[in-house]
């Protein structure tokens, strides 16, 4: 395994700053963070006028600009505060997740899995995502997430390890695993997705925030072969350390459609409550993803 110096450096550092965020109060923890990202924020034109142009692009001519610099703010400030409390995950607990998050989607879940089959849960970049399914798990439901592998093979193996000590399993995208999801969501485990991101390439057409895109189509093809439900669901942050995890809707797939026509209406379904969840909430989402689910912004 071939490290940069810099990539060691930045495991190292990262390392480091979790062992020191861990042993810390929930809030001071965050305020830490708070500052750093202010400032980080009012350094960076670029990123501001990316954001801005973005929320434009998202939300229509509605908001003036005052307000469409106050959401940009709290989706950056509320990034940062989901990076620390990532970074907490090797303290977190299932009754600290019981005291931060709206545990009534897990009631729902468990529902589905009376049926005696799995469930796929669904939410956007929104909120701290990863305590979803953390509160998924910690309250007894076996829960699988599709990762991304990380350039970074130092921060990859952590990451991972983190995972493992939650007791989540992640598998790995462009893993041979990725085949035998089907058969364990209809042996009853749960699946959890974030379908926001633009697809590279064999994407399903879709219409989100006003805009046509395409998106992977993983949920929809998991739901059809493994003949099991989809939760759509928002996490939002309300306050500094306050979670609320919503269900926002419920589609399954449909075998009289052939399976192009069936993704299509199920991605399209889960991608219109999120676009709901996305301009209730702006400053919840996560402007900031590489992978533009919208693609190019227009330019002013």
């Amino acid at each position: 395994m071939k490290v940069k110096p810099t990539q060691f450096l930045e495991y190292v550092v990262l390392r480091a700053a979790s062992g020191l965020l861990v042993r810390l109060p929930h809030r001071v923890a965050l305020a830490l963070a708070w500052g750093p990202a202010r400032l980080g924020f009012s350094v960076s034109k670029s990123l501001r006028v990316r954001t801005l142009r973005r929320l434009r692009q998202g939300l229509g001519p509605a908001p003036t600009d005052r307000q469409l610099r106050r959401i940009a703010w709290l989706a950056f400030r509320n990034l940062a505060f989901t990076a620390v409390e990532g970074m907490r995950l090797p303290g977190v607990t299932p009754a600290w997740v019981a005291r931060h998050i709206n545990l009534d989607p897990v009631r729902k879940a468990r529902a589905e899995l009376a049926q005696g089959r799995g469930v796929i849960v669904v939410v956007p970049h929104m909120g701290n995502w990863e305590l979803a399914g953390i509160a998924l798990h910690s309250q007894g439901l076996r829960l699988m997430v599709l990762a991304r592998r990380q350039k970074n093979p130092l921060m990859n193996a952590w990451i991972n390890r983190i995972r493992v000590s939650t007791g989540v399993e992640a598998i790995e995208n462009r893993s041979r695993a990725i085949r035998e999801i089907p058969g364990k969501l209809a042996a009853g485990q749960v699946l959890a997705l974030l379908p926001d991101v633009r697809a590279k390439g064999g994407g399903v057409p879709v219409r989100f925030l006003g805009v046509e895109t395409t998106v992977p189509p993983g949920a929809a093809r998991y739901a059809r072969a493994a003949g099991v439900p989809i939760i759509v669901a928002e996490v939002l942050r309300r306050g500094w350390v306050q979670h609320d995890w919503r269900i926002t809707g419920r589609v399954e797939s449909d075998p009289a459609l052939d399976e192009q026509a069936d993704r299509r209406q199920i991605m399209q379904y889960v991608m219109d409550r999120l676009g709901e969840s996305v301009r209730a909430h702006p400053e919840n989402y996560f402007w900031f993803n590489k992978r533009w689910i919208l693609g190019k912004e227009p330019r002013p």
